[in-house]
């Protein structure tokens, strides 16, 4: 393996919020989702509601700052190890640098090489395995093996995982079972075609994106920047008004409104993203990535946004809440690609 397969950012490892245990494996994919197993995560509630069950880090990315997820989709009526043995988790964030698998749907792959990193028994940190594509089952899930020269033989603890086809330089599946025999040391993936049709939100991936993070406790949420479109190319942020006209983006800033209605604007242009602030606006600051001290965005002028950046925009506290009288909300801007070169 070479170049950022041999460190995937879109690698993720889970554990148990209650007392830090890796659980298993997960594959970072469209508009900031994890895959993975559902018996890894356990039965689970759909929705925002509740405290999260786990736990994830990206260990090539961002290692050991774990952060909270919720599941929104469990198959936990579904056999362990089967095609349909799947859980979505949405992190509250997504750091910078962490980005959507490359997918496959082929459906031809024996003999293709292949590498899957998973976190058995004694490798918290995990390990890499390696080896050959067997082909199909004929229960639709990929078989493949680890000689033994090379590498961890399959174990619990790389359940969840991607598994990535040296050969098509894409993930092909995720890890679901290992064979009863040790010895064999044969495992099984569900094929990518298994994984969409269970989230079919992996067929439309939004690598420009916010994560927007509300002062008042609410659950982050994820706002696709989307440039298709003659007129899509800018999106306003604010409060809403209780009418039909209201801001792309919205904010739900309690009275008094500290986020004007039209607050700022979020500009693609010249194969980049800005904020933007209108003459006479309210104030509004990015903090660049890698920098502890925001910056204000000039009065009628812009800044341009770099993947990883964060807009804040002051807000009020409501009346009788502890902590300081004002905070900021925070969209998280995230260019998987950088915008230039993929629009």
């Amino acid at each position: 393996m070479e170049g950022r397969a041999a460190r995937p950012p879109w690698q993720v490892r889970i554990r148990r919020a209650a007392d830090g245990t890796v659980l298993g494996g997960g594959v970072l994919c469209a508009n900031g989702t994890v895959l993975t197993c559902a018996h890894v995560v356990g039965p689970g509630t759909e929705g925002d509601g509740g405290p999260a069950a786990v736990l994830v880090d990206f260990p090539f990315v961002e290692r050991g700052r774990d952060v909270p997820a919720r599941t929104v989709l469990s198959r936990a009526d579904a056999p362990a190890g089967s095609r349909d043995d799947l859980a979505v988790l949405r992190p509250a964030r997504v750091p910078a640098g962490a980005c959507a698998a490359p997918l496959d749907e082929a459906d031809t792959v024996a003999g293709h090489g292949f590498g899957v990193y998973g976190f058995p028994a004694g490798h918290p940190d995990g390990v890499w395995a390696t080896g050959r594509l067997t082909g199909r089952t004929a229960d639709g899930l990929l078989q493949f093996t680890v000689p033994g020269a090379q590498g961890y033989p399959p174990a619990r603890g790389f359940s969840g995982s991607p598994l990535w086809d040296s050969d098509l330089r894409a993930v092909v599946g995720m890890v679901t079972a290992v064979d009863r025999d040790a010895q064999l040391r044969t495992a099984y993936a569900v094929p990518v075609d298994g994984l969409r049709a269970h989230w079919p939100d992996l067929a439309e991936p939004c690598p420009v994106r916010l994560w927007v993070h509300d002062p008042y406790g609410a659950p982050a949420r994820l706002v696709p920047l989307r440039t298709a479109g003659p007129d899509r190319r800018e999106y306003w942020v604010g409060r809403s008004s209780g009418t039909g006209d209201e801001a792309d983006i919205l904010l739900a800033s309690p009275g008094p409104h500290v986020v004007s209605r039209w607050h700022c604007r979020l500009v693609y242009e010249f194969g980049h993203w800005f904020v933007a602030l209108q003459a006479g606006g309210r104030p509004t600051f990015v903090r660049h990535v890698g920098s502890e001290l925001p910056q204000p965005v000039p009065e009628g002028g812009r800044t341009r946004l770099r993947n990883g950046d964060t807009v804040l925009i002051p807000a009020a506290r409501r009346s009788g809440d502890p902590g300081p009288e004002r905070t900021h909300w925070e969209l998280e801007f995230v260019d998987d690609g950088q915008t230039s070169s993929l629009f």
